[in-house]
């Protein structure tokens, strides 16, 4: 689940949306957030459908405890454990 909206290039994170967040506490599951790093490269904005070389870089964080967690907290530590990955002024 993308739980930052649209998907397309965007050169700063976006605003996490809480969906994903409730629906993992009331499930009783953890979140395990990902860091994608250097995909804008890779698939430009414009050129969707095509690839170029290149690298990228996936970071895959510790997972996040939702049980007896408000979902805004662990929206919070789930952003803030993604920007961690990211280059600065990226989030």
């Amino acid at each position: 689940t993308w739980t930052e909206g649209p998907a397309g290039f965007h050169p700063v994170m976006g605003e996490f949306k809480k969906g994903a967040f409730s629906i993992a506490k009331k499930a009783g599951v953890p979140i395990v957030p990902i860091s994608l790093v250097g995909t804008g490269n890779l698939m430009p904005n414009g050129k969707e459908g095509l690839l170029f070389p290149g690298s990228t870089k996936m970071v895959i964080h510790p997972r996040i405890e939702t049980k007896d967690r408000d979902p805004s907290d662990v929206q919070k530590e789930a952003r803030a454990a993604i920007a961690s990955a990211l280059p600065p002024g990226s989030y």
